[in-house]
């Protein structure tokens, strides 16, 4: 019986200790993927901070226009040396500070991303943009009395 539990307490032992490999395993995919994920985020806004530059060079110095594209540029700036210089676990504690704060807005922002991500999608996946589908709401179309009939 003494064999029985000692096989039986090794067992134990080593299945956690697959356990914890497993999921210091997947602790740092995650934080590599984070990381990947971070600085691609980051060439993008660098990169739309410096198309943001160049059209607001399209103008005159001095005009509407020109102004609302330098303050573009800096908020741009901005977003970007957050992300340079904040670690993505820094990233997800900020987020999850704000969702507890804000859990509407929070909520409220996570699907206005989700309708503008699935539309991107959407778009993005080979057909027509104009679709001819009327039981789709998002098409651009409104039903009407001839294809009801």
């Amino acid at each position: 019986m003494s064999t029985q539990s000692h096989t039986l307490d090794a067992a134990k032992s080593g299945a956690k200790e697959m356990v914890e490999k497993a999921k210091s395993h997947l602790s740092e995919t995650i934080h590599d993927h984070a990381e990947g994920a971070r600085e691609h985020t980051l060439d993008t806004v660098e990169n739309a901070g410096s198309a943001a530059n160049a059209a607001g060079r399209e103008f005159e110095p001095g005009t509407l226009q020109a102004a609302a594209f330098e303050q573009i540029c800096a908020q741009i700036n901005s977003v970007a040396a957050h992300l340079r210089n904040k670690p993505v676990d820094e990233m997800v504690d900020d987020v999850t500070l704000f969702a507890r704060r804000n859990p509407l807005l929070f909520l409220g922002g996570a699907a206005l991303m989700g309708f503008a991500a699935a539309r991107f999608l959407k778009s993005g996946d080979g057909t027509n943009a104009v679709s001819d589908d009327i039981s789709d709401p998002w098409s651009g179309h409104l039903y009407s009395a001839e294809t009801s009939s």
